[in-house]
């Protein structure tokens, strides 16, 4: 699988911001789901002048976000940590070996990878003040879902950390529409993208 790919911020390295790491899955180096997705992102945050990031990495490169993560934390960043299909699961073992808060994890459309549901890492992990569940329910199955669902099956089901989310927003979207999902709201208008939008600043946190 490929290595990892995160796009650099242009803010201030020592002023405390809001790091935001979106891990893609299995397939995400080819069709750039949710890379293109960050991209744009970290244009918009450019444009915008604050105290932000937005990186990308494979779902493979663990040790990777690690890393970012790490780097983050100690510049007193609030993290956010955003992980599609098999992303999620990376996601879910990185907020485990954090020492610090996580203000929001977000799973959208999960997916395990094979038998983790019978693991700790499944579970919500301690340092996650906020766990948002992004499920994708098309109306029409497209090669996406069938692929999802042979995973699902693989993976023996939804991590319990995403199954007992905070909240959780239903879609009738396809599997691979990431960006659609980010937007997708719930009853009370709230959405992935606007929960990290929110992170303004550090005093002002999910969770």
């Amino acid at each position: 699988m490929a290595s990892a790919t995160a796009i650099p911020s242009r803010r201030t390295r020592d002023a405390a911001g809001v790091a935001e790491v979106y891990i893609g899955g299995a397939a995400d180096a080819q069709s750039r789901i949710v890379t293109s997705y960050v991209a744009a992102r970290q244009g918009a945050l450019s444009r915008e002048g604050g105290r932000r990031s937005a990186a990308w990495f494979s779902y493979s490169n663990f040790r990777g976000v690690m890393a970012h993560c790490v780097d983050a934390a100690a510049r007193g960043d609030a993290l956010v940590l955003v992980g599609h299909s098999w992303g999620s699961d990376t996601a879910l073992k990185v907020a485990h070996r954090m020492p610090c808060p996580v203000a929001l994890l977000a799973g959208i459309d999960p997916v395990a990878r094979n038998g983790r549901v019978l693991t700790r890492v499944s579970r919500r992990p301690q340092s996650a003040k906020t766990v948002v569940h992004v499920d994708a329910r098309p109306r029409r199955l497209d090669r996406s879902d069938v692929v999802k669902a042979m995973g699902v099956v693989m993976g023996l089901g939804l991590a319990p950390a995403f199954r007992r989310a905070d909240l959780k927003i239903v879609t009738p979207f396809n599997h691979w529409a990431f960006a659609d999902m980010m937007a997708a709201q719930d009853a009370t208008d709230r959405s992935v993208a606007r929960m990290i939008d929110d992170l303004r600043t550090p005093a002002n946190r999910v969770g």
